[in-house]
């Protein structure tokens, strides 16, 4: 079907991944919804003919919904598109696999953003690469009774995280730091390093 880019507010230079096809179908078509006189007549029949060809890629959107909403097969446009709904940021440079993959496990990602675990789960699955985390998160507890004054002064938020390429495979730093800035939260200063295989 086709779309104009200006109708889903596309990035600069982005086209649509929807096109119409030649000779789509509808399944139902008109004709077979008028009476019998209507049916054999030629007139009636151009104009169901002209119906369908209008009706054809309206029914064929409707069937394909659920494609249209799986980040894995939907056309890459509306990929971006449904990224603008969450805080996945194609417009940063990100490829087309790493779009795809972070909208894919977004909700999961969201859910645990900011801690190491989420790091990890996060950049391994988009990335497909070995990642240790380490913080300057801590909490203390204690049984008793104790005076704030006395508590430890915190430290600065920060965390580095380490990344390694399986089996040897290079890594792309700097499409990894992009990902990686927009799923640290904004006090924290992340610091990327590419660990050894």
């Amino acid at each position: 079907m086709s779309h104009s880019s200006s109708s889903i507010d596309l990035p600069p230079g982005d086209t649509p991944g929807r096109r119409i096809v030649p000779g789509l179908r509808n399944p139902f078509p008109m004709i077979n919804y008028t009476s019998a006189l209507l049916q054999g007549d030629r007139i009636a029949q151009m104009l169901c003919a002209s119906l369908d060809d209008v009706l054809a890629p309206v029914i064929s959107v409707l069937d394909c919904y659920d494609s249209y909403l799986d980040p894995f097969v939907a056309p890459i446009d509306f990929v971006r598109y449904m990224s603008s709904w969450i805080l996945v940021h194609p417009e940063l440079g990100w490829d087309e696999e790493a779009v795809r993959k972070s909208l894919a496990h977004a909700m999961n990602f969201y859910s645990c953003r900011g801690t190491a675990s989420g790091y990890i789960e996060y950049l391994s699955t988009v990335f497909d690469i070995d990642v240790e985390v380490t913080d300057t998160g801590s909490v203390t507890t204690s049984r008793d009774f104790t005076n704030p004054s006395t508590w430890p002064t915190a430290p600065e938020p920060a965390v580095t995280v380490t990344v390694r390429g399986r089996d040897g495979a290079p890594v792309n730093l700097e499409l990894i730091r992009m990902v990686l800035g927009a799923a640290t939260p904004a006090h924290v200063e992340p610091t990327l390093v590419e660990g050894s295989s």
